[in-house]
């Protein structure tokens, strides 16, 4: 399968790309943490400059009516300038699910024109989850069930803020009833997509932070003088980062695999996002272990942006199942297949 991007799709991404450098910088990200719950949404505007959040949602509805995988890229984007926004839930999973998947539902289009104005967010959760990341400040909050999907608007759920690995995450405690009123869907095949992406989108993101986090090291790599001698140009430690590497690139595959089997509504979308929530769980432990170590002593200070990428990688590594949840997933599905062969 060829995995490449046409040159609209890679020149959007340098715009995105160009916009975060002026606007989402390690010091905004610094601010957001130290707001933490109080945040008032400056990354939403870097955002709303490359007309991001209204990307995937029809003109009519004041989107562009882009396709999944023009946010591919953008996506990888948002994890390597670990953007403090709900942008898997609010730019990807909401307008595939209210527009292409279960159109209709009561509330939606209002929803739907908001987030393309960059005014309203989304917040999920799946298989009965309460720490919900931004669930304090979403507007809608989007609950995956293994065979429902549920949309409950603000005021249909209580969210407790707490403390979580990483502040801008904004994680909070929701608690809901769930009825007829705000099922969304039960078929089988579209729960089943929704699973997939929010799993394929986190993965993207994630992508994004381990692969920051490797440039970081590699850069440092590639300065510190140690013995009379750039220790970036000591094997071991070469060594070390080309595995980060490989897990990186192994994971990226995967990830883009998954959001375009999510495009085309295909019925092995969720294992393939499965797969690639797996990989990208892994690479950013490898990437983490191996950047923080490579840092040494300066990368566990306050002061080093380093920590940013750390705690964002560890957040999104346990969002919608580690990776060995879903390896154990897979692997009930293969040998289900067998033994139903």
């Amino acid at each position: 399968m060829d995995f490449g991007f046409d040159e609209e799709q890679c020149d959007y991404r340098d715009a995105v790309r160009d916009a975060f450098d002026r606007s989402v910088t390690s010091n905004s990200v610094r601010e957001v943490w130290a707001e933490g719950h109080d945040y008032q949404g400056a990354h939403g505007d870097a955002l709303a400059q490359v007309d991001m959040w209204g990307m995937l949602v029809r003109e009519d509805s004041g989107g562009s009516g882009a396709g999944v995988l023009d946010l591919v890229l953008p996506l990888e984007e948002c994890g390597r300038y670990a953007v403090a926004e709900p942008v898997v839930e609010t730019v990807l999973l909401a307008p595939l699910l209210f527009q292409q998947w279960s159109p209709g539902f009561p509330g939606a289009d209002a929803l739907l024109a908001g987030i393309a104005a960059g005014e309203k967010i989304v917040a999920a959760t799946i298989d009965g989850a309460t720490l919900v990341s931004d669930g304090d400040r979403a507007d809608a909050l989007i609950v995956i069930e293994r065979n429902e999907v549920h949309c409950l608007f603000a005021g249909r759920f209580v969210s407790h803020p707490v403390a979580g690995i990483d502040p801008s995450r904004r994680l909070a405690r929701c608690s809901y009833v769930l009825d007829e009123t705000t099922l969304v869907t039960d078929a089988p095949d579209l729960v089943a997509l929704a699973r997939a992406t929010v799993m394929a989108g986190t993965s993207a993101l994630a992508v994004g932070v381990a692969d920051k986090m490797c440039v970081t090291t590699r850069d440092y790599l590639l300065q510190r003088v140690q013995f009379g001698r750039v220790i970036g140009s000591f094997q071991a430690l070469k060594h070390r980062l080309a595995n980060v590497a490989v897990a990186i690139e192994a994971a990226r595959s995967l990830a883009w695999n998954a959001l375009y089997r999510v495009s085309i509504s295909d019925p092995e979308a969720e294992l393939a996002a499965e797969a690639a929530k797996s990989a990208s769980s892994e690479a950013l432990a490898i990437a983490g272990a191996a950047s923080l170590q490579l840092h040494g002593g300066i990368g566990f200070t306050w002061e080093h942006d380093l920590h940013f990428w750390l705690q964002r990688g560890k957040a999104l590594e346990l969002a919608f199942g580690a990776a060995g949840h879903h390896r154990r997933a897979i692997g009930s599905r293969l040998l289900d297949e067998s033994s139903a062969a």
